[in-house]
């Protein structure tokens, strides 16, 4: 299980501690491997920023090292967009907010990643679109 850290103690933290380990597990069951290392933290009121670190499955670091660290990088950066769904999904439950849009981010070197949800501002929930 990874290691996991958030911003906020208490009651308040409890929606960025079922994030973190829920986009953890998600990206091990799907992807194969999961980070080692996840933080997610508020930014803002509207958005949960997820850092993941430490994720290379074996054979992303035989691409990397054989020098294919782009084409690494775009098919982490699909398959990061196949999970989209259910990463937005788990994200609506663990705070009660709509997420209405996801951004992901990778690099290599240092092996991170980051998932940005932006949330439906409160004031919105529940109102007709």
């Amino acid at each position: 299980m990874p290691e996991t850290a958030d911003q906020a103690g208490g009651d308040a933290g409890r929606p960025l501690a079922l994030v973190c380990s829920g986009v953890a597990r998600v990206l091990s069951e799907r992807l194969g491997r999961g980070p080692t290392k996840c933080r997610a933290s508020w930014c803002g009121r509207d958005a949960i920023v997820v850092l993941l670190q430490d994720g290379y499955p074996i054979a992303e670091e035989t691409l990397r090292v054989a020098g294919h660290g782009e084409a690494v990088r775009d098919a982490r950066l699909l398959m990061l967009g196949a999970v989209e769904d259910e990463l937005s999904r788990l994200v609506a439950e663990a705070t009660g907010r709509h997420v209405e849009a996801v951004l992901s981010a990778t690099r290599l070197q240092p092996d991170v990643s980051a998932e940005i949800f932006l949330l439906e501002p409160p004031e919105h929930a529940g109102r007709p679109a």
